[in-house]
């Protein structure tokens, strides 16, 4: 049953940030879709680069303390090859951004 909580959350949340978008005074709709990509990106390549797109841009950090957020709830959710696909992804995308930096 936990298996199926994250994709089912996260695709209600997907959906919940398309119609946040065609609604001009609810400014969620880019945060929500972000989330939901963060959280559906183990599932879908297309999030995944959408989720590295997001992570190389991302000057704060903020993507990678979500994504490691997001992968404890993958393991809590004892999905736990889905929590490190997930690290790998941020991982990778960050590191990017630092080996530039450098």
């Amino acid at each position: 049953m936990r298996k199926l909580f994250i994709p089912t959350i996260a695709t209600l949340i997907f959906i919940g940030g398309l119609i946040s978008l065609l609604l001009p005074f609810v400014p969620l709709g880019w945060l929500l879709i972000a989330l939901s990509s963060l959280l559906l990106a183990p599932y879908f390549k297309l999030m995944r680069k959408f989720i590295g797109w997001l992570a190389k841009i991302d000057k704060t950090g903020f993507v990678e303390k979500a994504g490691l957020k997001a992968s404890k709830l993958y393991e809590w959710a004892g999905e736990n090859q889905r929590a490190k696909k997930l690290e790998t992804i941020i991982d990778e995308n960050t590191s990017d951004k630092n080996r530039s930096a450098d």
